[in-house]
């Protein structure tokens, strides 16, 4: 089984939302992996539901410095 490419999402961009991966590529974003779903299927025809992935994007990133 090939492994999935994710690309680096932008947090200020996709924050908080569901996001829709194919060939390595951002193709559909939205608030529910439903619609976010739908969406990719119309973008990416040829796209199989195995290489679709939905990724949760968190709203904000948090660094905690351990010195």
């Amino acid at each position: 089984m090939k492994r999935a490419s994710i690309p680096t999402l932008d947090v200020k961009k996709y924050g908080g939302q569901q996001v829709a991966i194919v060939g390595g590529k951002v193709v559909a974003s939205g608030d529910n992996s439903q619609s976010v779903l739908k969406r990719a299927k119309q973008r990416a025809p040829k796209a199989t539901w195995r290489d679709i992935v939905i990724v949760g994007v968190p709203r904000s990133v948090t660094v905690i410095w351990w010195t």
